[in-house]
């Protein structure tokens, strides 16, 4: 029989969504000012490349808050106990470990060692037994 077993949602998920959604709202108001920016920038303005500019940060801040939105959905999915959320947060965090490693290396600023640790102990914690019942990702141990 191919039974899952599922769990009451862990601690730390909860840390991690409320995190994630933190940063969905800190994406949300950075994007927002671009938005109204960028538009000001291109109305009545005969240079071209500030024009472009314009458009450019307008298209910024759109992608701000797509993220911001993502976000808040990401953080439903984790507490809700949903696969596709608990690999997107995989991914992120990898992909936020590639950047802070090119970025100690190029800044030389220790604080990036942080984000390093920070997201390191998501990726361990996303592969715990518990968080992975709580996702369906373990079977029901056969006895």
């Amino acid at each position: 029989m191919n039974c899952y077993v599922t769990q009451h949602r862990p601690d730390g998920i909860v840390m991690i969504a409320i995190l994630m959604t933190i940063g969905g709202i800190i994406l949300l108001f950075t994007g927002i000012t671009p938005l109204i920016i960028g538009p000001l920038i291109s109305i009545n303005i005969s240079d071209y490349e500030i024009s472009q500019l314009g458009l450019l940060i307008t298209i910024g801040g759109l992608i701000l808050v797509a993220l911001g939105i993502s976000s808040f959905i990401v953080s439903w999915g984790l507490l809700k106990g949903k696969r596709w959320a608990r690999t997107i947060t995989l991914i992120i965090s990898i992909i936020a470990i590639i950047i802070a490693i090119i970025s100690l290396v190029s800044s030389e600023d220790l604080i990036h060692i942080i984000e390093i640790i920070v997201y390191g102990i998501i990726i361990y914690y996303m592969f715990t037994d518990k968080v992975k019942l709580f996702f369906g990702r373990v079977k029901e141990p056969t006895t």
